[in-house]
């Protein structure tokens, strides 16, 4: 019987990840956006540093980052950026998009837990964004002329696995609220709004007061912009990579589990109320 559901739950999982495929590869104008949004920002800031220092920027830029690259260090941080906005827009607009089309409440009538199942659509976000991730920071570091080994591109991959999944859980939440009150934009942005201010996507936290510091580590994301920045432009960081491992799986059990148990609660409101269909 459990071998019978492992092999369930990959049946499910390759629909989803060739349901999200298919999705998009279909919208190519949205994908190449979506690949080139880190360089247009990174671009756009780097303008804004020469503008404002001058000659001296790339000098200012180092001591305060301890990166030798600004084009690489905000590649990475606006990788992330894009990656944790769309795990956490998909994950909660999934469910909304079911209902407008009609399909939501089929889910009630196969034997898949729908918890499982929009988890699954986060795994496939994470794995679009990791290929995403190769794609963007390999033109970078070969325009620059390095390369990264395959320890550092196996340790790249796990942490923004570890970012995106714990995101699923928050958007889990989203998605309760969307079956609740059927409005899912407002949330997602003020999240994702407090998520790209405290991650230090494109600047050091230490900017920040200590109180805000503290809040930002409470975020997965946090975390792996430290990782990457460390791993793969050498940036140097305060907490070594193992310890920075054990908090993002911390945060991903604590998140998974409080999405689950937010989402589960209001399915079951929601059966009672009869509303899984209210569109």
């Amino acid at each position: 019987m459990v071998r019978r559901a492992r092999l369930a739950a990959l049946c499910v999982l390759r629909g989803v990840i060739g349901k999200e495929l298919k999705l998009t590869f279909r919208y190519i104008g949205s994908l190449v956006t979506i690949a080139a949004m880190p360089f247009m920002v990174s671009g756009l800031f780097i303008g804004i540093g020469y503008a404002v220092a001058g000659p001296a920027a790339l000098e200012n830029f180092e001591a305060n980052t301890g990166a030798s690259s600004p084009l690489l260090y905000m590649t990475l941080g606006g990788v992330l950026m894009i990656a944790s906005m769309i795990v956490i827009e998909n994950t909660s607009t999934i469910i909304r998009e079911e209902q407008l089309m009609g399909t939501f409440e089929l889910h009630y009538l196969t034997p898949n837990s729908t918890v499982v199942l929009w988890l699954l659509h986060a795994l496939a976000y994470s794995i679009l964004m990791i290929l995403l991730f190769t794609l963007d920071i390999v033109v970078v570091i070969a325009w620059q002329g390095g390369l990264l080994t395959p320890n550092e591109w196996g340790v790249a991959a796990a942490v923004i696995l570890l970012a995106m999944l714990p995101l699923a859980g928050i958007g889990l939440v989203i998605a309760a609220l969307t079956v609740r009150l059927k409005e899912v934009w407002a949330a997602a942005n003020l999240v994702n709004s407090f998520i790209a201010a405290l991650s230090g996507f494109y600047y050091p936290l230490e900017i920040f007061p200590r109180v805000v510091q503290l809040a930002a580590e409470v975020l997965p994301t946090t975390h792996a912009a430290a990782v990457l920045k460390s791993v793969v432009a050498r940036v140097p960081v305060e907490l070594p990579l193992w310890q920075r491992v054990v908090i993002m799986s911390c945060l991903a059990l604590a998140y998974l589990a409080a999405g689950k148990l937010f989402y589960s609660r209001w399915e079951d409101a929601a059966r009672r109320r009869g509303e899984l269909s209210k569109y």
